[in-house]
C-alpha cells in the first residue's frame, strides 16, 4: 500500500486552524477554566451593622478586596447570641465564595448551654485568626462610680439595682459581667440586645445604667463624656483606651476575660479556594494599616493564632467554657 504524505497545503491549514482556535480561547466570551476568586466573595457577619463586628470586618475587608481582586459582600445576620450567622454560613455552599466571621459566642459558649443546629467545630474549616477581643466596663453619667471598686461596693450597697446591657444572652459580653458579679459578689440584673448597636442607643440615652461592651463602639462615646470607662477586661490596658484602667489593676488580680474571633468557611470548601482565602487573609491582617485600624477598633493579639492550630485553639476554648458554664450553672434564661 502506498503511503501518502500530507501535503504543504494541508500543514498550513492546520496551523491556521491552530491559531485560529488559540484566538478564540482569548476572546473576552471564551470558555475556559476561571481562577479563584472570579466573582464578589460574601462575608457572613452574624452582628448588626454598625456595631464593632461591622468596624472591624470593614477594616479587614477595605485591604482584602484588594488582594482577592473582588468586592466583599456584607450579609448581616444578627440574632441568637450569633448562632444564626453561624448556622447561615455552615449550610452555605462550599465553593469558596462564603466566609464567616466566627466567634467563641458561637464555637465555645452557646454551644454548651443548649442545642445548635451545627457542629461547631467540623462545620468549618479556619482561615485566619483575627484577634483577641477585650471588653470595657462603661456607665452612664447618672450612676454615680468612677473606678471598678466604686462599682463594687454601689452595688453591694444597692443589691439588684443596676441594670448592665449586653451583646446577647451567652455572648462574651454577658459572660464576662456573669464572671466580674461572681469574683466581686455582686448582683446585677442582664439586659440582652442583639448588638452594641442597641444597647449602646439604650446606654446613652439612660435607659441602662451599664454595660459590658466591645470596645470599638464605645471610644467615641467615651472621649465625648456620654458614657464612663470603669475598666477593661484583659490582663493589660489596651491601645484603644490607654488611660483606662484593666479591672485586675483594680483589686480582682488575675481577671482576664476575652473572647476572639475568626474567619471560616464552610467544611467542604476546595482546598485551592480555602488556600488562596488563607493567603489573602494572612497578607491582609500583617498590612500595617489594617493592623492599626483593627487596634483602634478594640482588637488585640492581632493575626496571633497560626491557622494550622486554630480548630485546636477552638475545641479547647469549647472544653474550657464547657466546664465553667456548667460550674456556674449559667443557663440561656441567665
Amino acid at each position: 500500500m502506498t503511503q501518502i504524505k500530507p501535503s504543504r497545503p494541508t500543514r498550513r491549514l492546520t496551523l491556521r486552524v491552530a491559531a485560529a482556535s488559540a484566538a478564540a480561547w482569548a476572546l473576552p466570551g471564551a470558555t475556559h477554566a476561571s481562577v479563584f476568586p472570579d466573582k464578589p466573595v460574601k462575608l457572613i457577619v452574624p452582628y448588626p451593622a454598625g456595631g464593632g463586628a461591622d468596624l472591624w470586618s470593614r477594616t479587614v475587608a477595605g485591604k482584602l478586596e484588594k488582594v482577592l481582586g473582588q468586592p466583599i459582600i456584607f450579609d448581616y445576620r444578627p440574632g441568637g447570641s450569633t448562632t444564626i450567622g453561624a448556622d447561615a454560613a455552615a449550610r452555605a455552599p462550599a465553593d469558596g465564595y462564603t466566609f464567616h466571621l466566627y466567634d467563641t459566642t458561637a464555637f465555645a459558649y452557646v454551644p454548651n448551654m443548649r442545642k445548635v443546629s451545627y457542629d461547631p467545630i467540623k462545620a468549618f474549616v479556619p482561615l485566619a485568626h483575627l484577634g483577641a477581643l477585650p471588653m470595657v466596663v462603661v456607665a452612664h453619667p447618672s450612676v454615680p462610680v468612677k473606678t471598678i471598686p466604686e462599682l463594687i461596693a454601689y452595688a453591694k450597697a444597692n443589691p439588684g439595682k443596676l441594670n448592665c446591657a449586653s451583646a446577647g444572652v451567652g455572648s462574651p459580653h454577658h459572660l464576662i459581667a456573669e464572671f466580674l458579679k461572681a469574683r466581686a459578689g455582686i448582683s446585677m440584673n442582664h439586659v440582652p440586645y442583639k448588638g452594641s448597636v442597641q444597647y449602646t442607643a439604650d446606654l446613652v440615652g439612660g435607659q441602662v445604667d451599664l454595660a459590658v461592651s466591645t470596645i470599638g463602639p464605645m471610644v467615641q462615646h467615651i472621649q465625648a463624656g456620654r458614657v464612663r470607662a470603669l475598666g477593661v477586661s484583659s490582663a493589660k490596658r489596651v491601645s484603644a483606651l490607654p488611660d483606662v484602667p484593666a479591672i485586675a489593676e483594680q483589686g480582682l488580680d488575675g481577671f482576664d476575660e476575652k473572647g476572639w474571633n475568626c474567619f471560616v468557611a464552610p467544611a467542604a470548601t476546595p482546598p485551592e479556594a480555602v488556600q488562596k482565602l488563607r493567603a489573602a487573609l494572612r497578607t491582609t491582617l500583617e498590612d500595617p494599616e489594617t493592623v492599626a485600624g483593627l487596634k483602634k477598633g478594640g482588637v488585640e493579639e492581632i493575626f496571633s493564632i497560626p491557622v494550622d492550630r486554630l480548630s485546636e485553639a477552638m475545641r479547647a476554648e469549647n472544653q474550657k467554657w464547657g466546664e465553667v458554664i456548667r460550674r456556674a450553672n449559667i443557663t440561656l434564661d441567665s
